[in-house]
């Protein structure tokens, strides 16, 4: 076999493998889910830990971890998904394309990697 040919064939067999773990809507909203629940049980942990020492730390994550998971379940109506085949872009705007206003999330692979946020 030739190297162009083992070349040609490699990258067909990449292109098949990102083709099929390509994450759809539902695992972004497992993603998303995940992603708020995490960032709210450290907030709450925090905040927790100012208010009500180790008590007050576990009950706010808690709380902070379902209520997470809630509204990473609302969000995830908000991003609109844009089809790549080997790939996918969710974005939510809600500034309307105002600067800084755009969340966008590349999927690939099954992975998610953030390539804008707006500033909180």
């Amino acid at each position: 076999m030739t190297p162009s040919r083992i070349l040609f064939f490699g990258l067909l067999a990449v292109g098949i493998l990102l083709y099929v773990l390509n994450p759809g809507p539902e695992t972004f909203k497992e993603f998303l889910q995940e992603e708020i629940a995490a960032r709210a049980e450290a907030e709450a942990r925090e905040a927790g830990e100012a208010i009500g020492g180790s008590i007050g730390r576990d009950v706010g994550g808690f709380l902070a971890g379902r209520l997470g998971r809630e509204v990473g379940d609302i969000a995830s109506d908000v991003f609109v998904r844009e089809d790549y085949y080997l790939a996918s872009v969710y974005t939510a705007d809600l500034n309307d394309r105002g600067p800084g206003g755009a969340w966008r999330f590349l999927g690939i692979a099954g992975w998610f990697v953030p390539l804008e946020q707006p500033e909180l």
